[in-house]
């Protein structure tokens, strides 16, 4: 009769990991691969968004105080790296280059500046989705990396049966052990990445809005 090492197998799961196949390994790292660089992400763009949306509300209440564009573009403070100072600039920029070439209507200006804000809208869109379609990937692709490491694991305990003749636990313990802890591993990436990317996501609708929103102000201070 087989004797089971009740030591080997209450180690916990860092000894089921080092204890693990290579393949089980190589999965196992993968995974922790995903999960490490999805809370990176994660911490990230929370923190970038969060700037971005206090930076909007300051813009926003600055924009509602001023009078006219002029007032807008002299006391909102510069921040190059900020979307609203970007929708700022490229709405300056496209007011003063038509009225030094003497295109300075309003019915012409007006549109022209629209089409500047709605390209400058989508750009900094896009460049504050940039990772999140990590997380999504995470989200998907984990718990199949993880399913096929159980499958493997499995696999190795019916061929430890097969080999050994025996279906005691010292003989299946080990794929068992393999199937369980990289099943939970990708659960264990998967689920923080699901929650990670509906959270980042609905923040930067929320910044979107904003983004909008100075369009409009900006617009309706360059008509007065």
């Amino acid at each position: 009769m087989d004797i089971i090492d009740f030591n080997a197998l209450s180690g916990g799961a860092l000894s089921l990991i080092f204890s693990a196949g290579p393949v089980a390994k190589v999965v196992v790292v993968v995974l922790l691969f995903f999960s490490v660089w999805s809370w990176t992400i994660f911490l990230y763009k929370w923190h970038q968004l969060g700037s971005v949306q206090s930076d909007g509300d300051k813009f926003l209440r600055v924009a509602r105080d001023s009078d006219s564009f002029k007032k807008l573009t002299s006391i909102y403070a510069d921040k190059p790296d900020s979307p609203f100072y970007k929708l700022l600039i490229s709405s300056y920029k496209e007011v003063t280059a038509r009225q030094k070439e003497g295109q300075s209507s309003l019915q012409e200006t007006i549109p022209a500046v629209e089409n500047v804000l709605k390209v400058t809208v989508s750009q900094e869109t896009e460049r504050l989705e940039r990772r999140l379609s990590f997380l999504a990937t995470t989200a998907n692709t984990a718990p199949f990396i993880g399913l096929f490491g159980t499958v493997w694991g499995i696999m190795d305990s019916f061929r430890e049966i097969g080999l050994r003749g025996t279906t005691s636990l010292a003989v299946v313990a080990p794929g068992i052990s393999e199937a369980l802890i990289t099943t939970a591993l990708g659960l264990f990436a998967a689920i923080p990445a699901v929650l990670a990317y509906n959270a980042l996501n609905n923040r930067l609708k929320g910044v979107s809005l904003k983004l909008e929103y100075a369009s409009t102000y900006i617009v309706n201070l360059i008509t007065r």
